[in-house]
């Protein structure tokens, strides 16, 4: 019964999240005519453009679109202002530039007190930098050095204060939590070389949770991705190929995720774009095996097995033929193997009861069945259940409505063995002559595949 509820939950949530609504935006930037500007927001695969727009020759703005509720950000070639929208309209003003101008919202609109904690901290943030960079250049046993270094601790203390504030006193208010989790700590002036970057990165992260359900997949959170994997220096050690280090930083990224699965797929999906297969195999292998860790079922193979299934299934790629495995069980009579299927595209998942990741992603991927379906998409779902009374209960209580199979002899049967398959869930979708077209890690990965397919 509870994944029967899980799946009418799923439904309910999904189509909320689907649901488009006629959004606008009237906004007025008397230092911008005549400008062109982007309207951005995230998803669960990175930052993408939702509307362009310009100014006109009074600087006034307008954006309408088909949309949702929630955060965004509107983007010009100097700076940037971010937002969030409670309702399908919004109108606000900024006087000055991007980076130090006044923005105004209506009256109790919540993105006044946001905009106002990201002024206090701006202040301070340039105030600390500014006396860092007069520190540097000064002897330590001057008095203006002095001087200098108390204004830098007074500073300092402010800005852990309003920190401490916000966590403590705001945390519940998604303008602290955003305001917070754009601020980073800088190092004691006298720390230097690796104890200074070793201090930064250590507190990186202090005021900013993957973990927190608001920021994930908002541009902030791909903000603050950019940076880490900037700081860690993916891009140098993808150079000169450490791998271990790699697995290392990306391994870390994951682990930081781990109490929001949500927030594990946006990783997933933006690391999977960035750093696609075909260019860069064994960071996208890296990125791969850190998220199947987390959300796939494992089971117990000797460990040759499972080596050479891992190896394997890595050379599973575009244009792999895929065997014509028998579909024991089927529960549709007329097709007894994957070579009976009639349809453009196949996705064959290799799933298990007894696995919640597996029950998971099979409910998300049934939304696109049926948008897809009559466009020549077909499902296959393998389950490596031994126990078919088991297996009909789900299949009846999810009510999954493609063509379902059974393979009882599990890990040890034809279809994982054929399919090099060691973790449920695990998909691959292939075209008429039983080619691999893609082998997705996430829904995310297998719609936008679909939507390519059959633009």
């Amino acid at each position: 019964m509870f994944q029967k509820l899980l799946f009418i939950t799923f439904l309910v949530l999904t189509n909320s999240v689907f649901a488009q609504n006629k959004m606008s935006i009237n906004a007025e930037f008397p230092d911008y005519t005549n400008e062109s500007l982007m309207l951005l927001q995230g998803d669960d695969g990175g930052v993408f453009v939702v509307a362009n727009s310009s100014t006109d020759k009074e600087g006034k703005l307008t954006f309408d679109w088909d949309g949702e509720p929630g955060f965004y950000r509107i983007s010009g070639k100097d700076g940037f202002v971010d937002f969030r929208m409670s309702g399908h309209k919004l109108e606000f003003s900024l006087s000055g530039s991007f980076k130090g101008g006044d923005l105004r919202f209506p009256d109790g609109d919540e993105n006044n007190q946001y905009q106002y904690y990201l002024s206090e901290f701006s202040i301070l943030n340039e105030s600390i930098s500014e006396l860092h960079d007069d520190l540097k250049n000064q002897n330590e046993k001057d008095n203006l050095y002095k001087d200098l270094f108390t204004d830098y601790k007074k500073v300092k203390r402010e800005k852990r204060s309003l920190l401490k504030d916000l966590w403590g006193s705001h945390i519940d208010s998604w303008s602290a939590r955003f305001a917070l989790a754009q601020q980073e700590l800088m190092s004691d002036v006298k720390l230097k070389g690796q104890k200074a970057e070793d201090y930064y990165l250590k507190h990186f992260f202090d005021f900013f949770a993957f973990s927190d359900s608001l920021l994930a997949g908002t541009p902030i959170y791909y903000e603050k991705i950019g940076k880490y994997l900037k700081l860690r220096d993916l891009e140098g050690l993808i150079e000169i190929g450490n791998f271990k280090k790699i697995k290392d930083v990306i391994g870390n990224l994951f682990w930081l995720t781990e109490l929001d699965p949500d927030s594990q797929k946006y990783l997933a999906n933006y690391l999977m774009n960035k750093y696609p297969e075909e260019t860069y195999t064994e960071v996208y292998h890296i990125v791969t095996d850190a998220y199947r860790v987390l959300n796939t079922c494992e089971y117990v193979l000797n460990t040759r097995t499972i080596r050479n299934r891992i190896s394997n299934y890595k050379q599973i790629k575009k244009g792999w033929q895929a065997p014509d495995i028998p579909l024991y069980h089927s529960l549709d009579g007329r097709i007894q193997s994957l070579s009976d299927v009639n349809s453009e595209l196949t996705l064959v998942v290799v799933w298990s009861g007894s696995c919640r990741h597996s029950i998971e992603m099979l409910n998300e991927i049934s939304n696109l069945y049926y948008t897809y379906k009559d466009l020549g998409l077909e499902v296959v779902a393998v389950s490596l259940d031994n126990n078919l009374n088991f297996w009909k209960e789900i299949i009846s209580y999810n009510d999954f409505p493609w063509i379902n199979a059974c393979d009882t002899d599990g890990l040890n049967g034809t279809v994982a063995s054929q399919f090099n398959v060691y973790v449920t869930p695990s998909l691959f979708l292939m075209d008429p002559s039983l080619k691999i077209v893609d082998v997705p890690q996430t829904v995310f990965q297998l719609e936008k595949k679909l939507m390519e397919v059959f633009k």
